[in-house]
């Protein structure tokens, strides 16, 4: 198949054209059956709120899934049942009784278990073998949302008109919703009983506030649509599924000037989360940097790998793209990087080893080991990261430009590379995220902050043999 280098394009915006019907894609549009949104954190005064918006006149059920930031593992999972129509919105807090995070939401919206008013705290439960198995953890993270399909309201009548919200606002009867999942209910022993299949029209957004400095960072989700086609997803409260492994049918799609179709059939790990992977792969990001002094600015990139679990976190050694298993020994699995920087002027560097820290000991100095990420930029902090995932690189000398990073190459033996079983070979890794700028002027007369915060999606480039 002859070589594409495709131009650059916004990660958010990467797909469409034809047979998107039957295959994974990422919607342009903003609109999908899933919702991506790359980062929460409640680190440094930081709050996160997590939006989803029902634009169809259907009942629909939604897995809402957030997951902690260095190994993808589950800390919170719960059913959400939208309205037609239905905006929901929760908040990503620092727990006042704890060390972690805990979800609150005023929203009526029907959640099943029940969300308490003074919200649930987040779980350490699935990483409770890792050398970091603290509750911090749960600090920073990133959130999938699903679409598990749509209420028939000829056959779970009660559940359907429960969830719909009456006049006053409010759903008619959640408890319908809970009785179904109890001993004797409907969905007990059939959780897809008079459930139809996704159908999609989903889409969502997250806010990163930050009260005390006065700064708002809002992201659009990244929107993934013909995920499930033709079969519902519905499982119980408890349950880790459906993930991102859950795409049928296994093939994906997507046009920037040219058109890919791709099968998976057969492929490992396993091919739904190879559909999804493929259509979130590139060979190299790129964004701005900001670190004006007279401005008091500052940047930081968040870089997320949302599929990398799947392809590190069993016992041997990990499957291509990702180069690196998980070890639970020092809770890393790091990803060697490129990257080169320019300022405005097109001048440009390449930073040394030594630029880039702190990371854990015994790693190469330009990598990244979590499955999301922030990279600040001459230890401005924006977003306050943590230790655990917080990376610094040291600009030298150039207080504004743009950067790149690239993700080819081969390591521990084993390519960059996502080939399908169509034929087609994807490089790079598979990543969304974005950049956030801030600029301090500190505070006016009267006590008024004039601090600032904007967000600029990340560009990037996909490279198909």
């Amino acid at each position: 198949m002859k070589k594409k280098l495709l131009p650059l394009a916004v990660l958010a915006g990467l797909a469409g054209g034809m047979s998107t019907a039957q295959a994974v894609n990422v919607n342009p549009d903003g609109l999908g059956e899933v919702l991506l949104y790359p980062f929460y954190s409640v680190e440094g005064g930081n709050d996160t709120y997590i939006n989803v918006v029902n634009t169809t006149n259907q009942v629909k059920a939604v897995k809402v899934r957030i997951l902690e930031a260095m190994n993808s593992q589950e800390v919170l999972d719960f059913n959400l049942y939208l309205s037609p129509n239905d905006h929901w919105s929760a908040v990503i807090l620092d727990n006042p009784n704890g060390s972690g995070a805990i979800l609150r939401t005023a929203d009526t919206s029907c959640t099943a278990p029940a969300i308490p008013a003074n919200g649930v705290a987040f779980r350490e439960f699935e990483y409770a073998a890792d050398s970091d198995n603290s509750i911090a953890r749960t600090r920073e993270g990133y959130v999938e949302i699903i679409e598990m399909g749509v209420l028939d309201a000829a056959v779970v009548p009660a559940q359907h008109a429960g969830a719909i919200h009456t006049g006053a606002g409010v759903p008619a009867n959640c408890g319908a919703i809970i009785s179904a999942w109890q001993a004797g209910g409907v969905w007990a022993n059939a959780a897809n009983t008079g459930i139809n299949a996704p159908t999609g029209g989903l889409y969502g957004y997250g806010v990163l506030i930050n009260v005390a400095e006065g700064t708002n960072a809002t992201y659009d989700a990244t929107a993934l649509d013909a995920f499930a086609q033709g079969i519902a997803l519905h499982t119980n409260t408890g349950s880790l599924l459906p993930s991102l492994n859950s795409a049928a049918p296994t093939s994906s799609v997507f046009d920037n000037g040219a058109t890919v179709t791709s099968a998976w059939a057969g492929t490992a790990p396993a091919a739904g989360v190879n559909a999804v992977s493929s259509v979130l792969m590139h060979d190299n990001i790129a964004n701005d940097y900001v670190l004006e002094p007279t401005i008091g600015a500052g940047t930081d990139w968040v870089v997320t790998f949302p599929t990398k679990r799947f392809y590190v976190n069993g016992a041997g050694a990990p499957f291509a793209p990702f180069t690196n298993a998980w070890n639970p020994a020092n809770s890393t699995a790091c990803e060697v990087i490129g990257i080169n920087y320019f300022d405005r002027e097109e001048r440009g560097q390449t930073p040394s080893d030594i630029d880039f820290s702190p990371l854990p000991p015994g790693t190469p100095a330009l990598s990244l080991c979590y499955e999301a990420n922030v990279l600040t930029f001459n230890n401005s902090n924006v977003l306050n990261g943590s230790a655990r995932v917080n990376r610094n690189l040291e600009i030298d000398g150039f207080n504004n430009g743009w950067l790149n990073i690239n993700f080819q190459g081969t390591f521990n033996g084993i390519a960059r590379t996502l080939t399908a079983t169509s034929g087609e070979v994807y490089q790079g890794l598979p990543v969304i995220g974005f950049a956030v700028q801030k600029y301090v002027n500190g505070t006016l007369p009267g006590g008024v902050l004039s601090n600032y915060a904007g967000l600029v999606n990340h560009k990037a480039t996909r490279l198909i043999n």
